[in-house]
């Protein structure tokens, strides 16, 4: 609602108050569902404009979270965590945005690399609207072409080995169905994914 501008994508921020508590009340205003990761072990920490809330319990290491999390980040203002997150964004790879009109570190970074390996320019934008377009437009080509990292592929290829399959196998025949229709009964019953609930479970 605050750039007029409108699409089908779910907002991250770290829960706290200030840009990550408006960048939440611009979604909600449209009618979006919003996530927020916090720092703290309790998810009762946040603004009043969360969603779905999860709490790290892991101080501001959880800024890796956020940015593991996201297709793409647009950096507004800022100081020392915010850049913190733009080099992290910067190092995977992620698309970022930087809107050099609202000041602090996104001004200072807007237009640049990071070093000289030049891993991702830090697109600039001057309005709210042109981040908006910019990041999606970034998206959209970078995960066109998206291929896995090192990391993701050692995971899935440990995940297909025949100690994994066996496993699953079993585990499926003991009580696998049994489970699944009770994890169905309690969405059901808790409408999990309704962005009109408040509760947590």
């Amino acid at each position: 609602s605050v750039t007029g501008v409108q699409t089908c994508a779910l907002p991250i921020s770290g829960g706290g108050l200030g840009i990550m508590e408006a960048a939440l009340k611009g979604a909600k205003e449209s009618g979006g569902l919003t996530l927020a990761i916090v720092p703290w072990e309790s998810p009762e920490k946040v603004n009043a404009y969360a969603d779905v809330v999860v709490a790290t319990g892991i101080g501001w290491s959880r800024n890796s979270i956020n940015l593991n999390s996201a297709h793409g980040a647009i950096v507004i203002g800022g100081g020392a965590g915010t850049l913190n997150e733009a080099t992290y964004a910067y190092m995977q790879g992620t698309p970022i945005v930087a809107l050099k009109s609202s000041g602090g570190v996104a001004a200072e970074i807007a237009g640049e690399y990071f070093d000289k390996r030049k891993t991702e320019l830090v697109h600039s934008a001057s309005t709210p609207e042109e981040a908006v377009q910019t990041i999606l437009r970034l998206i959209h080509k970078h995960y066109g072409s998206k291929k896995l990292s090192e990391f993701d592929k050692e995971i899935l290829e440990r995940e297909e080995k025949n100690d994994w399959k066996i496993i699953h196998k079993q585990r499926n025949a003991k009580d696998g169905p049994k489970r699944g229709k009770d994890a169905q009964y309690l969405a059901k019953s808790l409408k999990i994914g309704r962005a009109s609930c408040r509760e947590r479970v």
